[in-house]
């Protein structure tokens, strides 16, 4: 005997696939500040890498040399 896959109605399908996971919090409400370690996390990644587009157009990243970021 074979199992047959669960079949979602629409109101299901739009919470799984378009609307995403729950908010859980008031959406109202503001965010909580960065941290300074944050910061230099973000500082470090943004400046490793590097956007390149290919020739049909799609974006990725490429990880510098270390003669490039110093």
């Amino acid at each position: 005997m074979t199992q047959r896959k669960a079949r979602f109605d629409a109101t299901a399908w739009l919470a799984r696939y378009l609307l995403g996971p729950a908010q859980v919090t008031d959406p109202r409400r503001a965010g909580r500040e960065v941290t300074e370690d944050e910061r230099a996390r973000e500082g470090e990644l943004r400046g490793g890498f590097e956007r390149v587009v290919d020739a049909s157009g799609r974006v990725y990243l490429v990880a510098r040399d270390e003669a490039d970021q110093g």
